[in-house]
């Protein structure tokens, strides 16, 4: 599918709408707190129409933006595991130079390789941080802490959905870093309160 980015962002949104969001429960968000509406985003993240046109508004209007240029994609697993492999193919199938990833876990595997952080970039790499959804960004926090504490830098984050919670602005005053979101809670009034 090739898209204007109008056409691009109507698709993700319409995709998401009847794929993605789920209404009128109450539903356990991981930052704690409950929702009537959720965003249940592996449905996105796991479907092929949608990872490829997300990633390319990631290389088409994101990463062209920041300064100096990010040299790894990668966050939080799980909700940058497929985002952040997305990027990479897309970026070598189009001969852009952001192909490399890489995954933070929670905690260190306690076997093999006892690996923090999966795929781990060459030291000083300028990391752009993915996420699903973030609503308190605790998850992209914990990701970012990791990074800077293995001598990563941090480009930029991007998200597919912020819930608007209060999570993008703590993340830029912690970071000091831009925070791209595809779209805002706003842009559904599909998920009004009832």
């Amino acid at each position: 599918m090739t898209s204007t980015a109008e056409t691009r962002r109507q698709f993700l949104r319409d995709f998401l709408v009847q794929h993605s969001l789920l209404t009128g429960g109450n539903v356990k968000l991981s930052a704690g707190g409950a929702s009537s509406f959720y965003f249940d985003c592996k449905k996105a993240t796991l479907n092929g129409a949608f990872l490829c046109e997300f990633a390319d508004w990631i290389l088409d209007e994101v990463a062209p933006a920041i300064s100096p240029a990010p040299t790894v994609v990668g966050g939080p697993t799980l909700g940058a595991d497929f985002i952040a492999a997305a990027v990479t193919m897309r970026a070598q199938q189009r001969g852009l130079p952001l192909v490399n990833g890489c995954i933070v876990r929670k905690a260190a595997k306690d076997h093999g390789t006892q690996n923090t952080i999966e795929n781990a970039p060459a030291q000083g790499a300028r990391i752009l941080v993915v996420e699903d959804v973030i609503t308190s960004g605790g998850s992209v926090a914990h990701a970012c802490d990791a990074l800077l504490a293995a001598g990563y830098h941090i480009a930029g984050i991007v998200v597919i959905i912020d819930r608007e919670a209060g999570g993008r602005a703590a993340l830029i005053e912690k970071y000091q870093t831009p925070v791209h979101a595809l779209f805002n809670r706003a842009d559904f009034p599909e998920a009004a309160v009832n």
